[in-house]
């Protein structure tokens, strides 16, 4: 017997649509879909304690799948993490670091996030000098939005021991100042050198952020998701939430194999499926950032010789893909700029031809070139791309790349075009806002925040960008149950207060999530 029927509502699935009057009504039975139809041919199913829902019309269609989230990380921020993406200038964090200094005498080590420098007016980047300014007792670490670059001040340096002799890893930079010693700001792998000193969270600490994380989630329709960088005490943490039903979303874990600040390799994960908690895919680095300059390009950064950094080494990358293959894994890569994308996609190649049918992901997928995308095509390399960077970081772009990158950054409509899976995300929290409508605006609008059209040629229709923020985010992560609304799907699904696919792409984000089912259970429910 159904367990809940929707009717009344406008149906909407990206594996195929409902056109009008196809369907207007849903039944859920333990936790799936069961059937779809016309609500006269559903009637027969309403028993004794099924509950039936009038949508008044209003649209429902498959719940949000974010297929790069660090979840953690936006659960940190409304946490433990000073959250620093307000500031509008240096003085303005400088004065929420010294603030949060003063109101919080027990912590030992202040950690903040979220500094942007290309949208302060001034534009510099701060410096161990500006943060013992504000703090000179207590180590200090900032991270930039990107989280490729960090600031420590003087005293951090000291707890960390860097010195200008301080050995740099690989696909690190400890920069220097005019003396010839370290200012304090990091680079990629080097920011290991301080964050492995600061007193690690706990697993129960690390649960209060993901359910801090989760309640924002459900608020924008968000019923499944991948956080692209477990270490192996947050990967411990989830296993404790799934196996104590503490999740209530749909979660793909991807295990991070290289510690930033060393070589050796963390061990290997198991793979593993449920229907809640799936680890199926290890992650890696290759580069960092178009917005801190740190992605590797084959040409230069705009007005500099800067050409960002590539981190990883081929043989053990290669070594840690094999490794990680056998064992049932796929693959997913961060790779940005150009030259990080040719260097995954000739590993991924290699390897294809020993494991041709594993998941082999490119996150980002920034800049690539027409050979890239053939390559891609060619062998079933997918991609998790980020439209609403766009809309955040555009200011960024703008400054910092020539206009032949520009006209291909981030070429979604040419990736499509392509035929290579692609899905969207947000990579939150390096955006702060990541609501799916504002990232399928985007993607669609191709505006950044101040109105600038940036490769506009490359813009998608609504109807894409959702699909890739629901089938297409299932399907690259392994989990075909998630996605569409069709029989035998998980019920995680959602209504919202009008239809995407007749709206204005400027009016998007005045759609509001009504409610939020995950496995046919409510989840969230709007005011």
């Amino acid at each position: 017997m159904s367990s809940l029927i929707i009717h009344n509502a406008n149906l909407l699935s990206f594996h195929k649509g409902f056109g009008p009057g196809e369907a207007d009504a849903i039944a859920f039975e333990d936790g799936l879909i069961r059937a779809i139809g016309k609500w006269d041919e559903l009637k027969p199913l309403v028993h004794t304690g099924t509950e039936v829902i009038d949508a008044g019309g209003k649209t429902v269609m498959p719940g949000f799948n974010d297929s790069h989230i660090h979840i953690w990380k936006v659960g940190n921020l409304k946490t433990y993490m000073l959250d620093v993406r307000p500031a509008t200038s240096l003085d303005e964090m400088l004065g929420m670091i010294e603030t949060y200094h003063r109101q919080n005498p027990e912590v030992k080590w202040i950690t903040a996030r979220g500094f942007n420098e290309a949208g302060w007016a001034a534009g510099k980047m701060p410096d161990k000098n500006d943060l013992d300014k504000v703090v000179k007792n207590k180590p200090v670490f900032v991270i930039r939005t990107c989280a490729h670059i960090a600031v420590a001040n003087t005293c951090a340096l000291q707890a960390a021991n860097i010195t200008t002799d301080t050995l740099v890893p690989a696909g690190g930079v400890l920069h220097k100042g005019a003396d010839g010693k370290p200012n304090g700001v990091f680079s990629e792998t080097a920011l290991g050198l301080v964050s492995k000193h600061i007193p690690p969270y706990t697993r129960d600490e690390l649960k209060v952020m993901v359910k801090a994380a989760r309640k924002e989630l459900f608020s924008l329709g968000i019923t499944a998701a991948t956080d692209p960088a477990v270490d192996p005490l947050l990967l411990e943490a989830y296993y404790e939430m799934n196996e104590a039903r503490e999740l209530g979303f749909r979660l793909n874990a991807m295990p991070i194999l290289l510690p930033d600040g060393g070589e050796q390799a963390y061990l290997m994960p198991r793979y593993y499926s449920s229907d809640m908690f799936n680890v199926n895919t290890v992650k890696f680095f290759s580069d960092g950032g178009l917005s801190g300059k740190t992605a590797a390009l084959k040409r230069p950064y705009k007005n500099t010789d800067e050409h960002g950094v590539l981190r990883l080494q081929k043989e053990q990358y290669l070594q840690l893909g094999v490794a990680a293959m056998d064992k049932g894994l796929g693959l997913a890569t961060h790779a940005i700029g150009d030259k990080a994308i040719e260097f995954v996609v000739d590993c991924y190649q290699r390897l294809s031809g020993l494991f041709p049918d594993t998941i082999k992901r490119i996150e980002h997928l920034g800049l690539p070139e027409q050979k890239h995308l053939e390559t891609m095509a060619k062998h079933q390399m997918a991609a998790s791309m980020q439209t609403i960077f766009i809309s955040e970081l555009g200011k960024n772009f703008r400054q910092y790349l020539d206009q032949d990158y520009l006209d291909q950054c981030y070429p979604v409509k040419t990736v499509l075009n392509h035929g290579i899976l692609t899905a969207l995300s947000s990579d939150a929290p390096v955006v702060g806002n990541l609501n799916p409508l504002k990232g399928t605006q985007a993607a669609v609008t191709r505006l950044d925040n101040e109105g600038y059209a940036i490769a506009p040629q490359e813009a998608i229709s609504i109807s894409e960008a959702l699909k890739a923020y629901t089938l297409s985010a299932a399907t690259i992560s392994g989990t075909s149950q998630h996605g569409s609304l069709e029989p035998g799907r998980f019920a995680d699904i959602i209504m919202l207060s009008d239809d995407p696919l007749k709206m204005p792409s400027d009016k998007l984000t005045d759609i509001k999530v009504e409610t939020t089912f995950v496995g046919g259970k409510c989840v969230y429910e709007s005011n």
